[in-house]
């Protein structure tokens, strides 16, 4: 049985909130709760799931990027990941620049 990590993130950082705002922070699997007065509101996430039909529309993804000046970019294209999200924007980016699509 393994422990999930624990992560808590500045949202005044990561947002650019003003200086002044009030100090917002989100927790990803907290080892202690949280004290209630904290919580503004509380969601559970999951990882998405692949799955063949998942693997044959990532296979597709030339038929279906750049037509009709149309593109799409998000994490789906690989892994699942935030990185992978950025990852197909940059796919892309550098389609559009070196002038693919139609």
């Amino acid at each position: 049985d393994q422990a999930s990590a624990c992560v808590t993130y500045n949202m005044n950082i990561l947002q650019g909130l003003p200086p002044g705002s009030p100090l917002f922070c989100v927790t990803l699997n907290p080892e202690t709760p949280v004290e209630e007065r904290f919580v503004l509101r509380r969601f559970v996430y999951e990882h998405p799931l692949f799955h063949p039909q998942s693997w044959q529309a990532q296979a597709r993804r030339g038929e279906i990027n750049g037509r009709q000046r149309s593109w799409f970019c998000g994490a789906y294209w690989y892994n699942g990941f935030h990185e992978d999200g950025v990852r197909s924007a940059l796919d892309v980016v550098n389609a559009i620049a070196t002038g693919e699509g139609n």
